[in-house]
């Protein structure tokens, strides 16, 4: 091998590691760019945007490393690829779910994860010289389509006050952007708040609000009308008052009137039971008494020698209600003697 061949593969661990922590540290000149990516899909990282020019008379070596967190100068490099360029020779990949482009030096992600995050560095390897080379890749989990709530609706003086609330249920990262359809400015919110407070006149219910939901790898945005909720809403308040009291009123009136039946039947009650005994009523029954005999009429009866006896019993009639006393019944019957 000739003296000043390629370096070898700890050599240029330890070179990377030395530019990873003067790139840490401020003291090198590089800049690494930060790269994008979505959570859970394949992930383009092109390493470098310069191509490498191959020569027939030079070997070159590839050497790829990541580190997850560039603060933490204890951390251990993870060594992604380390490949061969010598004539006629063949490339090796490592494993762990990556792909390597030779032609124009991009590194392929097969299926993000969160463990992917990190600091890539590339290390191009000639017989006299080295080139590094860093990127930065983030991932991002993407966004759904934003929900808009109405949090509050008043009416006041004519007007309609609105707290609008914007919300996705997946991402991360987001921040909420409002805007209405007809100007060119977005709407002022408090450190891009998912809140927005309105205050319309009647004039301003056909107005469009739009809310966008954004992160570094997509949005999505969501429009709002407040005809639908003002307009519906305050054009019949009046009527609305005037079913609430009258139903409430009729309520009232059956109640009253329950209460008045309900305390007239109990007076009566009352009535039935206190009222006043019935006097004794009295009955007179005669009853005629003759002898038995002859039936012969006398030519000359004597007016005091009166065949008939009169005999006076007391009947009583029988008690119909429990609070009247029973009355006495006067009977008349008439019994024939028989002849002595």
């Amino acid at each position: 091998m000739h003296p000043k061949g390629p370096l070898s593969l700890n050599f240029l661990l330890f070179l990377s590691l030395a530019f990873e922590r003067s790139c840490r540290t401020g003291e090198g000149s590089m800049v690494c760019p930060t790269i994008h990516g979505q959570l859970g899909s394949k992930v383009l990282l092109p390493l470098t945007s310069e191509g490498i020019s191959k020569s027939p008379n030079k070997s070159i070596h590839i050497f790829i490393t990541m580190t997850k967190s560039p603060g933490n100068r204890s951390e251990k490099i993870k060594k992604i690829v380390s490949l061969d360029l010598p004539e006629g020779g063949t490339p090796r990949y490592s494993e762990g779910g990556y792909k390597f482009y030779l032609e124009n030096l991009n590194l392929e992600i097969m299926e993000s994860k969160k463990e992917h995050e990190g600091q890539y560095m590339l290390t191009v390897e000639e017989k006299d010289s080295v080139q590094l080379f860093c990127r930065k890749l983030k991932l991002y989990e993407q966004i759904t389509t934003p929900e808009i709530k109405v949090l509050k609706w008043t009416q006041e003086n004519g007007n309609c006050n609105l707290t609008l609330a914007c919300m996705v249920t997946k991402g991360d990262h987001v921040a909420y952007s409002w805007s209405k359809e007809s100007d060119i400015h977005p709407l002022s919110t408090a450190n891009e708040s998912h809140l927005l407070h309105l205050t319309l006149g009647p004039q301003d219910a056909d107005n469009i609000y739009n809310c966008t939901a954004s992160n570094p790898i997509g949005n999505h945005f969501q429009t709002f009308i407040p005809a639908s909720i003002c307009r519906s809403d305050s054009s019949v308040p009046g009527q609305w008052g005037l079913y609430a009291g009258l139903f409430l009123g009729g309520i009232i009136g059956v109640i009253m009137i329950l209460q008045v039946i309900i305390l007239l039947l109990r007076r009566r009650g009352k009535a039935d039971q206190y009222q006043p005994t019935v006097e004794e009523k009295s009955l007179t029954i005669y009853a005629q008494v003759e002898k038995s005999g002859s039936v012969q009429k006398k030519p000359d009866p004597l007016p005091a020698q009166d065949p008939c006896t009169t005999i006076y019993v007391a009947a009583t009639e029988p008690v119909t209600k429990p609070v009247r006393e029973p009355s006495s019944t006067t009977v008349y019957a008439s019994v024939t003697l028989p002849e002595s």
